[in-house]
């Protein structure tokens, strides 16, 4: 088997957004699993984050929209032969009960964080180099220093109220990923350049290259075409240049 590395482009600002909260929530998880205190500084780090992007956009909003667009989009395949329609159904039933448990949530999502001075004080300093030292923040010092079980109790009480968010921005970003059959492609001396269907709005471009290839694309997209640029970077303190040849890849064009 081969070893693949996977290079995700989003094409409109929803799910540039969903999958800026999917990482930051992958790395929230990852950092919550151990014990360290350096565990514990990248979770709440990570947190932070989420806290920033939910505040800046209506990421509720945005999620509700397109759990009921992917409902409707779903249903109608009942005419389509060959369906599936128990799993049909389960997917679509599975999109209105998120759509409905995000729209019973009241007020901003990171609400019950606004009022903590502990986090407000951390999002403060985290701007500045170093400016979470213990001689800028002994409340925070003093919160690491605690015993594993009440920091990661801790944790897990600010990050719950984002449990449906999670879930819902995972169920999304899933379906739109499975909406396309990868497609083998070649790129001429390093380039490729497709047409977008406009009738099916593509949402995501999803790149897959052997991981053993010395080269990584660079996707450039526009109403309607997107460009692949295979860049080969032999030093990583030198700038990138296009590589002269052939290069092999899947290309998925993700539309739901």
């Amino acid at each position: 088997m081969k070893d693949f590395v996977t290079y995700e482009q989003p094409l409109n600002e929803r799910m540039r957004t969903f999958l800026r909260l999917e990482v930051l929530m992958e790395r929230l998880r990852a950092a919550m699993e151990g014990d360290e205190t350096w565990r514990a500084h990248c979770a709440l780090n990570s947190l932070l984050e989420i806290v920033s992007l939910v505040n800046r956009v209506d990421v509720k909003n945005d999620l509700m929209l397109e759990l009921d667009r992917q409902a409707a989009n779903i249903g109608r395949l009942s005419a389509v032969a060959g369906v599936d329609e128990a799993r049909q159904h389960e997917i679509v039933e599975r999109l209105r009960h998120l759509s409905r448990k995000l729209h019973e949530m009241s007020g901003q999502l990171a609400q019950h964080l606004v009022r903590n001075e502990l986090l407000a004080s951390i999002k403060q300093r985290m701007s500045i180099p170093g400016g979470t030292c213990d001689f800028d923040l002994p409340a925070y010092h003093y919160w690491l220093s605690r015993d594993p079980a009440s920091r990661k109790s801790a944790l897990q009480a600010w990050v719950k109220p984002f449990d449906q968010v999670m879930e819902a921005t995972e169920l999304v970003l899933g379906l739109v990923r499975d909406s396309a059959v990868p497609t083998s492609e070649r790129a001429s001396q390093g380039f490729f350049q497709q047409t977008l269907n406009l009738e099916t709005p593509t949402q995501i471009l999803r790149v897959r290259v052997e991981a053993s290839l010395p080269v990584y694309p660079e996707i450039s997209a526009g109403k309607h075409r997107f460009s692949i640029r295979f860049l080969r970077q032999p030093d990583i303190a030198e700038r990138a240049s296009q590589t002269d040849e052939d290069v092999s890849f899947e290309l998925a064009t993700c539309a739901l």
